[in-house]
């Protein structure tokens, strides 16, 4: 992610390294690697972008089992927690689970194949354990904070949705009040979501659209490219 014109951040494949972001200047080539603490698991949850930018601030969201977003300080080269998720009794304690919640930098290939086989006990474990509370995607912004969540081997999860200003959230589950498709952005108070033309009539309901959204819809064809669905929030 650029930070400005010569300096960027960077994450790395939990597997290979620790928890950690690399802050390099392209100009002079200065690398700094920063660690954060809080991964459960690298290994499960949906791919989603890491970095984001609020206003004038920087965020990291990693990739899996971590119920924190990261603050990023440009000037000091640090990461620090800003937000943490609190899954209640549904939180998963790193203590219960097998293998190991993310990589390390070694330099040879048995040690490397000893971790990926620990990384890979953990996350098979979680995938096909019907216990936990899996994030699987979440993401922010000023106003909102959505998290989509599976249990289990649940085919479809539920979508909580946390309204900041106010302080107020919402558990949205299968067919309450329709099949809500997992989002991946969102954009003010629109949450974005990518679909196939088939799964379209079942990811939104009538009631809530206008008559020329309606007819849009009726004209799509099982054939056509994927849909942006644009869920609107109340503020």
């Amino acid at each position: 992610m650029p930070l400005s014109v010569d300096n960027y951040l960077f994450s790395f494949p939990y597997l290979w390294t620790d928890q950690e972001v690399a802050f390099m200047n392209i100009s002079t080539g200065n690398t700094t690697y920063v660690k954060y603490q809080g991964m459960i698991s690298g290994g499960n949850g949906l791919e989603h972008q890491h970095f984001h930018k609020l206003g004038d601030s920087f965020y990291f969201i990693p990739q899996g089992v971590n119920y924190y977003f990261y603050k990023i300080d440009t000037l000091e080269k640090k990461v620090s927690p800003a937000i943490f998720l609190d899954f209640g009794i549904n939180e998963i304690k790193e203590g219960e689970l097998p293998g190991r919640a993310s990589g390390k930098r070694v330099d040879n290939d048995k040690d490397r194949m000893d971790i990926a086989d620990e990384y890979s006990v953990r996350h098979n474990f979680l995938r096909k354990s019907d216990k936990y509370v899996i994030p699987m995607q979440k993401f922010f912004n000023e106003h909102y904070v959505y998290i989509y969540m599976v249990k289990g081997q649940e085919s479809y999860g539920r979508h909580y949705i946390y309204n900041r200003m106010r302080d107020v959230g919402y558990l949205i589950k299968r067919g309450e009040p329709f099949c809500m498709y997992p989002c991946f952005a969102i954009d003010g108070n629109v949450l974005l979501a990518v679909c196939q033309p088939s799964e379209l009539p079942m990811c939104v309901d009538r009631k809530f659209m206008a008559p020329e959204e309606i007819a849009t819809m009726e004209g799509i064809k099982d054939e056509d490219n994927s849909i942006i669905i644009k869920y609107h929030l109340k503020r």
